[in-house]
């Protein structure tokens, strides 16, 4: 009688003290139950009190997971373990509801007999009874916790998740503020509230983590969750350095390393972010997600066919999820292996998936591939939708490409070359207007007006010459092959017009630049 007492008190302070002090229970309570498993794994040889809730928890995992025999066995070791420790009774009913519910009840009141003072272990049946949709005994045993201790916090926690569950997330946060009201130290439900807001109001989810660390700066699963916050938020290198730090703990799952391999991949360290997909492949080599970003990161560092392998097994899973930048990056690969019927496909598909307007941005990629197997006019029209979809958010630099796929085509088909080098020209006028400080729009009108004048008889090139050569020679050493060109056309223009002086001006300046250049030389030679 004198060891079930003392292993009674035992049990109630381990319970009270393992709430707040237990790593593996939080990291349980915040949806980490791969880290938690490890850390009650490692528990069983501490004290026989200690012990028991470590076996609780396995066979909480254990019954999340499905593994509802693996589950009571873990139940009816701790309950052997430690008989005056309530939750594996607890357990142990949750799983006879389904099959014999007067021997769970007696399990039940096991429990409450062994700890009938507290409010938490009548949550816990609470929890059982809703785990097998039984409402209305719940609500019973959560007013039976009430009557114990009206402020406990597990009631807040308990209905807050149900709220959740019932996709009510504003009334479930004012269940989890009342839990920090009644304790301040309650650290999972500051956690709990950060998630219910970090899509909404992150700004809110960051300011409640950061009143946790400053009492706990040690507390990794903070870190976790502001690393998760910020980069939904799209401040990636704020994420990065709050993964690293909940790395540096050396706990975390497969699932973090996603977390933080996203990050540094949408931060463009792809190098970092190859790294922490191999330990997270070598931790979990068939995890759905850490494929999917290892073909994305292999396309953006250039390792194309590895790339290509990753992504060919990657669509091969079974009942995968596969979402519109899966074939995105699927169209790059194939792309870049000159597969090009096969890339079109893809990005057609990424189209359907995305919805046709939703992203614009992959009529780029078409125009590309496009572009790549010979097809001007079908990559013109690809950019040309890009465009128009884009709307205001298309930019100077789209307009100047789609202006070099013109010029492209026009080379390329002199039959319809006065048409494209018409709308060519006018798309690098908007580029000039949009950047007017960039050679690029003026540079490039002057090139397309001196193919639509190829002997230099109209001179339509030179005003547009004459416009680039300020821009450029601000800057002589960065734009030597420019300048060049623009002095060779005025050279030689001035030439025909038989403006000795002006022509000798411009063959003198592009010796300047350029002393050995023959053709400058020649000219001069022949200048009388």
């Amino acid at each position: 009688m004198t060891r079930n007492i003392h292993i009674l008190i035992i049990c109630l302070l381990t319970t009270i003290a393992y709430a707040g002090n237990n790593p593996g229970i939080d990291f349980y309570k915040a949806g980490e139950p791969d880290i938690a498993k490890k850390l009650f794994l490692a528990q069983l040889n501490s004290s026989p009190a200690e012990k028991a809730v470590a076996l609780y928890y396995l066979g909480e995992i254990a019954f999340d997971a499905g593994q509802t025999a693996e589950a009571l066995d873990y139940y009816k070791q701790g309950w052997e373990t430690a008989p005056e420790c309530a939750l594996n009774k607890v357990g142990e009913g949750k799983i006879l509801l389904k099959t014999d519910r007067p021997a769970a009840g007696k399990a039940f009141d096991a429990a409450i007999k062994a700890n009938k003072k507290n409010a938490d272990t009548y949550v816990a049946i609470a929890s059982a009874y809703s785990a097998n949709d039984m409402e209305a005994e719940a609500a019973a045993s959560l007013e039976n916790a009430r009557k114990l201790n009206p402020n406990a916090p597990a009631i807040f926690l308990y209905e807050g998740d149900r709220l959740l569950a019932q996709n009510k997330p504003g009334d479930a946060a004012g269940k989890y503020e009342q839990a920090i009201h009644f304790d301040p130290d309650c650290q999972i439900a500051y956690i709990r509230y950060a998630e219910v807001y970090q899509a909404v109001t992150p700004s809110l989810s960051v300011e409640m983590l950061q009143k946790v660390l400053a009492k706990h700066p040690e507390y990794l699963l903070v870190q976790r969750t502001l690393g998760n916050v910020y980069s939904l938020q799209g401040a990636y290198a704020k994420a990065i350095g709050a993964y690293d730090k909940y790395m540096a703990g050396g706990l975390y799952s497969a699932d973090n390393l996603v977390h933080y391999a996203s990050a540094l991949f949408f931060d463009k360290q792809y190098d970092k972010a190859a790294e922490v997909l191999a330990k997270g492949e070598a931790m979990d080599p068939g995890n759905f997600l850490l494929k999917r970003l290892r073909f994305y990161n292999a396309c953006e560092t250039g390792k194309y066919q590895e790339g290509l392998d990753t992504a060919t097994a990657f669509f091969r899973i079974p009942d995968g999820k596969f979402i519109w930048q899966d074939y995105l990056y699927y169209g790059r690969l194939l792309n870049e292996a000159r597969r090009y019927d096969q890339s079109l496909a893809a990005l057609q598909q990424a189209q359907a998936l995305g919805g046709n307007h939703a992203h614009p941005e992959i009529y780029k990629d078409i125009a590309d591939v496009s572009l790549n197997s010979g097809d001007d006019n079908a990559a013109i029209e690809a950019y040309t939708q890009y465009i128009e979809q884009a709307g205001e958010a298309a930019e100077a630099s789209d307009f100047y490409q789609l202006g070099k796929y013109y010029y492209g085509a026009a080379v390329k088909d002199s039959t319809l070359a006065a048409g494209y080098l018409t709308k060519a020209d006018s798309l690098f006028a908007i580029v000039k207007e949009r950047v007017p400080a960039s050679h690029l729009g003026v540079l490039w009108q002057a090139r397309a007006n001196s193919l639509m004048d190829p002997e230099t008889e109209k001179g339509l090139a030179k005003p547009y010459y004459e416009s680039t050569i300020p821009i450029l020679e601000k800057n002589k050493d960065k734009y030597p092959k420019e300048l060049s060109e623009c002095y060779r056309y005025l050279g030689y223009y001035y030439y025909l017009k038989q403006d000795t002086d002006s022509s000798r001006l411009y063959w003198n300046k592009l010796l300047e630049i350029d002393p050995a250049n023959k053709t400058a030389s020649e000219a001069l030679k022949n200048i009388k």
